[in-house]
């Protein structure tokens, strides 16, 4: 299963996720989504709320990236941990062992949009 997300507006308070002591850090950047798909455990579950800040669309550190890419011809979106590699090239993992492990060359890049970097998750649990 892959995982498909949907991108919500902007959060207005983003000490509701990061505390007092972070607001400088992220301000009003902070958009977030839903993780489907259970690609990312155990370190992201299904379900859970997921808050990422632009990057301006590169990934030039190694973390976990929210990004979109297409599949069989429709653009599909994803939250994976990406690992820049030298020449360019990113590294494509999920933290599921059950999923393969894959590398996009520099000239494949163009077939993948970053657009943002996680930096929280939260679960959500519905009680209505």
């Amino acid at each position: 299963m892959t995982n498909a997300v949907a991108i919500n507006q902007p959060i207005k308070t983003p000490q509701m996720l990061f505390g007092s002591d972070n607001i400088n850090d992220f301000g009003n950047r902070v958009q977030s989504c839903r993780m489907q798909g259970d690609s990312m455990q155990p370190t992201i579950e299904p379900c859970e709320v997921v808050a990422f800040v632009d990057c301006g669309g590169r990934a030039l550190t190694a973390g976990i990236y929210f990004y979109t890419m297409d599949v069989f011809g429709r653009p599909c979106l994803f939250i994976k941990r990406i690992v820049p590699l030298a020449g360019g090239a990113l590294r494509i993992i999920s933290d599921n062992l059950h999923y393969e492990t894959f590398i996009l060359n520099a000239d494949e890049l163009k077939e993948i949009k970053i657009h943002g970097q996680v930096v929280a998750s939260l679960t959500v649990r519905r009680f209505v």
